[in-house]
């Protein structure tokens, strides 16, 4: 018996938006993970996170930047990870970044 195979979203999870504009002002972004999860509710915050993040395994953190040229996006990202922060005790962290800076440089912790 074959199933049913459930129905492709129609947006892609990914976690790099599209800028139409590469001078455009950014929210950079930084979540860690609560750790402190039973191992389902970790890999389910884990899912929600790396649809709109990527993970940098050397701090152990995720990160990426909000282009506001794309409130739709900016919207959709934030309120994903700010729902992780509600149910699962993410931590999040956003710094605006004015139009025409470049990444900020990384420090070490």
């Amino acid at each position: 018996m074959k199933l049913p195979r459930p129905p492709r979203s129609p947006t892609p999870e990914t976690a790099e938006p599209a800028s139409a504009n590469p001078g455009a002002p950014v929210l950079q972004v930084l979540i860690f993970s609560n750790t402190d999860l039973s191992e389902q509710e970790f890999n389910a915050q884990r899912g929600k996170i790396r649809r709109v993040a990527n993970y940098d395994s050397h701090t152990r953190s995720w990160h990426n930047q909000i282009p506001l040229d794309h409130p739709e996006w900016a919207a959709e990202m934030l309120s994903t990870l700010f729902e992780a922060a509600r149910v699962h005790g993410t931590t999040i962290q956003v710094q605006a970044q004015p139009a025409g800076q470049g990444s900020p440089s990384r420090q070490a912790t």
